[in-house]
């Protein structure tokens, strides 16, 4: 970000400097937390941090640098390079730390989905409607698509936001459940909901949530990825098979606690989409077969494995 003409660099103490209250980024591990440490010990604070003037003019408020300014303080530093800029509009305070943040490392979705709300509501108060994922990619400098899966976990009912919360802030090693394990599953959710919507209106949504996250606490399931499966059932009629057919396994899903997602994909869907794709694969191979045709010879190797292609779709249709 390039440095307004207003902007001057100063030594501030850092008492003097107070955190930003609208950080998008509300997780700083202690493991991260300590390795920056080790590294001012040595070398001191190579990088200056970013402050804005607050009301008072010994107070100032972060921008950007707020783990170098939690190591000078643990570390008692007398002084602290700091850049300082004129005071900003709420929203502007907000952008403007998305913009400088955002372009360095990734932060934590969920944290990011809290300010990114924020930042819709103060957008829609002053257009008078809310704004797209696209705008508030361009204010922001996060992806649309980022915004979206953002939204999406907040979805999630209140109990398991503000347990994610917590496990955030643990290692990444040590976190028992993820960002990624609620995406997974809200987006199979949400196929539900867009392709066979008769499921909700048996049973609720944060049902199916409830025993998802046991089943996954449990071992159940045992990857997150296996959600995909859970889509793939919803979309059932793309396999030629009924959408009713699979509502009795999507609510097993929900009510039986040892009843996994690879089994509910297989008595719903598995035998129908590996029908389809063998389809798909054999229109692929007649019609690279048939250009064969026009050649004088096949090579030995290929006309062996195609005697043997014969013989296994003989025995098969003799069955």
């Amino acid at each position: 970000m390039a440095r307004p003409p207003d902007a001057v660099l100063q030594q501030l103490t850092p008492e003097q400097i107070r955190r930003n209250p609208d950080n998008p980024r509300l997780i700083f591990r202690q493991d991260e937390l300590d390795r920056l440490l080790n590294s001012i010990m040595q070398v001191g604070i190579q990088v200056p941090v970013t402050v804005f003037r607050a009301d008072t003019p010994t107070k100032y408020v972060l921008l950007d640098g707020e783990r170098r300014w939690i190591c000078a303080r643990k570390l008692n530093l007398p002084h602290i390079p700091a850049i300082v800029y004129p005071k900003p509009s709420r929203l502007e305070n907000i952008l403007r730390m998305f913009n400088i943040h955002n372009v360095r490392e990734q932060w934590d979705l969920l944290p990011t989905a809290y300010k990114l709300r924020e930042v819709r509501d103060l957008i829609q108060a002053q257009q008078k409607r809310e704004p797209t994922a696209q705008e508030l990619a361009t204010a922001t400098g996060v992806s649309a698509a980022t915004i979206r899966r953002a939204f999406e976990l907040l979805r999630l009912p209140k109990k398991y936001l503000d347990r994610l919360m917590e496990e955030l802030k643990k290692p990444k090693a040590e976190q028992r459940l993820s960002e990624d394990l609620f995406l997974e599953m809200t987006r199979s959710l949400r196929a539900i909901e867009n392709y066979n919507p008769d499921v909700f209106r048996e049973l609720p949504r944060s049902k199916f949530i409830d025993s998802f996250v046991r089943k996954y606490e449990t071992g159940v399931i045992k990857n997150v990825v296996r959600f995909r499966d859970l889509s793939r059932i919803a979309r059932a009629e793309r396999a030629g098979v009924s959408k009713k057919s699979v509502v009795p396994v999507l609510t097993r899903l929900a009510n039986d606690p040892d009843y996994s997602l690879e089994d509910a994909f297989q008595d719903s869907v598995g035998s129908a989409y590996e029908v389809r794709d063998l389809r798909s694969r054999l229109q692929s191979l007649t019609k690279r077969l048939a250009s064969l045709r026009s050649r004088s010879t096949i090579a030995k190797e290929l006309k062996a494995e195609l005697i043997e292609l014969r013989s296994a779709i003989d025995k098969l249709l003799a069955d």
